[in-house]
């Protein structure tokens, strides 16, 4: 069973790993993680939603996020949208 957990200790609440989920974009119905404000850390509230691209683990730069019980698949394109909605905000 698929498990995202986020090390609060570590986690800085940047929220970049919620601009880079593709199933947590503005207009989702039913996102993988909301951001509740600035600083704040990041929920998951539909883990079942999550299609495990890791693009959330890959961005933390604080490496606060760990995958428990995923499968390896090999890694999706990044967007180019995404990547410059990352760029702005490091």
């Amino acid at each position: 069973m698929l498990k995202i957990t986020r090390d609060e200790n570590y986690c800085i609440g940047c929220g970049e790993c919620v601009v880079v989920c593709p199933q947590s974009q503005p207009g989702t119905t039913v996102p993988v993680l909301i951001e509740e404000g600035p600083g704040k850390i990041p929920l998951v509230v539909h883990i079942e939603n999550c299609i495990q691209c890791m693009s959330c683990l890959d961005v933390c730069r604080a490496s606060a996020i760990h995958f428990e019980g995923a499968y390896l698949v090999p890694r999706l394109v990044i967007d180019t949208r995404l990547r410059a909605e990352v760029a702005k905000i490091l």
